[in-house]
């Protein structure tokens, strides 16, 4: 099945359509999309959640599972979608994607079957690989539709990432957005290139990306942080009545480096994930199996603790502790 996702606004009310279906206010959906399926002819469908409120207003997408083994994202819209049956939506759109790279998610990795980064290949090809049609069936089947984006990822493999939202640097709407969310850090990023960021920043739609936990886990924290953000969100876009929560104050850091390793070795943190450190500060120590000199690991500058890598064991320049630097966004 194709999709076909449009906003046609008229005098009374703005026409929501998804996957053929008109979605009207106050009507709900669980439609599907049909991207290709498996080499055992088994259709491989991408459940795409819709929840309108009675009146109009944005249209938000929270979009989870772009990589299939970061399932924090995904518990996080899972609890948003519960909410919304005992809390309807006032007025706007809800458009959920729990799972988008279903392919990865049933195998339990981070690409799809053929080894490719969904992330890496937007806007996508309708005649492209596996990846790109993904991209492209995204690209052009729900984004036109949406006004805000946020999108739900964790650390990768042996990574943790702490609870952090990151903006595109330049977009003055998206950082508004973010200290809507008010997760505990703010980072400026880069756009990347072929990343669903580029596309959504060429389209100026807002777009907050938040990291939290790790892959193939569940992190409460991380999930409560992400649940807290998108609630506030929602209901400062008027999707909900608010607010409920009130703001406590993220901390703003631009640009990130990562602290490597200087030596292989048996790797045991220090520092805490989150952490506020100063130039020098040791984070962390590498030890010799064989009993040689341990080597201390140091921040080269100040900032705050993004991420920490949990391997047990490392090797000479793996990636130790991702590092946000000070000073803060004016």
């Amino acid at each position: 099945m194709s999709a076909n996702l449009s906003a046609d606004k008229d005098t009374s009310c703005t026409l929501v359509r998804i996957l053929g279906t008109s979605v009207k206010p106050g009507e709900e959906h669980v439609l599907d999309l049909q991207v290709a399926r498996l080499y055992t002819r088994t259709n491989i469908e991408i459940p795409v959640v819709v929840r309108r409120g009675l009146t109009d207003g944005p249209v938000l997408l929270l979009l989870a599972g772009v990589h299939g083994d970061e399932i924090n994202g995904i518990d996080t819209v899972r609890r948003i979608l519960d909410d919304v049956k005992s809390r309807p939506l006032e007025r706007g759109t809800l458009v959920a994607i729990p799972i988008l790279n279903v392919f990865g998610f049933l195998a339990m990795k981070r690409a799809l079957p053929d080894g490719r980064d969904l992330n890496r290949f937007f806007p996508g090809s309708a005649s492209g690989s596996l990846a790109s049609r993904l991209a492209h069936a995204l690209v052009t089947e729900v984004l036109p539709a949406v006004d805000v984006v946020i999108d739900l990822h964790s650390g990768a493999d042996q990574r943790y990432n702490h609870p952090h939202l990151r903006y595109t640097e330049g977009d003055e709407a998206s950082l508004e957005l973010s200290r809507v969310f008010d997760p505990p850090l703010i980072l400026r990023a880069s756009v990347r290139p072929r990343s669903i960021r580029a596309h959504l920043t060429s389209t100026g739609k807002r777009y907050v990306l938040f990291e939290g936990g790790k892959a193939r886990s569940l992190d409460n924290d991380a999930i409560r942080e992400a649940h807290r953000g998108i609630t506030r969100v929602m209901e400062h876009l008027g999707l909900w009545n608010g607010p409920s929560d009130s703001e406590r104050g993220a901390v703003n850091v631009h640009d990130s480096k990562w602290m490597r390793a200087p030596m292989s070795g048996l790797f045991q943190p220090i520092m805490d994930n989150g952490s506020q450190v100063e130039q020098g500060m040791v984070l962390g120590l590498i030890s010799d199996p064989y009993g040689g000199d341990a080597k201390q690991v140091k921040a080269t500058m100040a900032g705050h603790i993004l991420c920490v890598n949990t391997a047990p064991v490392v090797n000479q320049g793996d990636a130790l502790f991702h590092l946000g630097l000070a000073p803060a966004l004016p």
